[in-house]
């Protein structure tokens, strides 16, 4: 098997740098042939990924933005190879709903000895691709407005000391949502598109998601008194909390229309702003699983 290892070196507290060389011995022991590319800046792991249509495999190193940037190069291909993740970021979302642990050895295992390959669902929101989530309005900047210095020393309290710049700031959001089953309008504060059940390190496990079923859940919440705390109960019920004005909707299709100074994140990382078009591309990329994963975020085989 011929397999590229795109590697972030920067992600996360770094230490993925130690393992390199024993990576390396361990694919040649199984007879693949693999070459190492490591990132300098943004967008290299995309444009690397866009040189993969002759590999059988894409081995990624990094946090949830180096996968997303991967995932982008890769949806631009006619022949995709197979994905494969160690998840070495600050919150890593994709590896906890894969089934991806930050643990170099026992992931590099999980991949080479009998691995379970999983077609997953890859969401398009305008000209870009996301894997998890897209969002705007109140904490979504704080996934990508902080430094790598910042993450690397302070790990996820980075997140959570930019967050609490949020706590009293006001978004005012106006939306118009179609999808296939509805369109409405709303004043929002936070907009959150989700293709699974994880959200910035926190656990969504009341919500329907799957990644492979070819939906997405959307959750606007307005613009109100409290709304602060109906974030809260959202996230402590693991996405079960519904209220009359706030509700969570499934669908395959969102066009959300806006003001144009709106931004958006994906995965974690700054996207662009304004209106937005969202659809699922079903089951569009093969990823390297773990089996203990397989009933709790993927469809069950018939």
């Amino acid at each position: 098997m011929k397999v590229c290892f795109i590697c972030n070196p920067e992600s996360g507290s770094g230490k993925i740098t130690s393992y390199l060389t024993w990576i390396e011995e361990e694919f040649k022991k199984y007879d693949h042939e693999i070459t190492l590319y490591k990132t300098e800046k943004k967008k290299d792991a995309y444009h690397q990924a866009l040189l993969t249509s002759s590999y059988d495999m894409v081995l990624v190193a990094g946090g949830d933005g180096t996968l997303n940037e991967v995932i982008n190069g890769v949806m631009e291909l006619e022949k995709k190879p197979v994905i494969a993740y160690i998840p070495t970021g600050t919150v890593n979302d994709v590896g906890h709903l894969i089934g991806m642990k930050k643990r170099v050895k026992k992931t590099i295992k999980i991949i080479l000895r009998k691995p379970v390959v999983k077609e997953l669902d890859i969401c398009k929101i305008n000209d870009k691709y996301f894997v998890y989530v897209a969002a705007a309005g109140k904490f979504t900047k704080s996934s990508y407005d902080i430094s790598r210095k910042s993450k690397k020393y302070l790990g996820r309290t980075a997140y959570f000391l930019r967050g609490s710049k949020e706590l009293f700031k006001d978004y005012n959001i106006p939306i118009k949502v179609t999808s296939n089953i509805k369109v409405y309008e709303e004043t929002s504060a936070l907009i959150l598109i989700m293709n699974g059940r994880r959200i910035g390190g926190l656990s969504l496990y009341n919500l329907k998601n799957k990644l492979d079923d070819g939906l997405m859940s959307l959750r606007s919440f307005k613009r109100e008194r409290f709304m602060f705390l109906r974030v809260m109960l959202f996230f402590m019920t693991g996405g079960l909390y519904d209220t009359r004005k706030n509700r969570t909707f499934r669908d395959s299709y969102f066009k959300i229309e806006t003001n144009e100074d709106v931004s958006w994140n994906i995965d974690g990382e700054y996207m662009g702003k304004g209106s937005i078009e969202v659809k699922v591309v079903p089951r569009a990329v093969k990823f390297i699983v773990n089996k203990r994963k397989l009933k709790r975020s993927f469809v069950k085989e018939k």
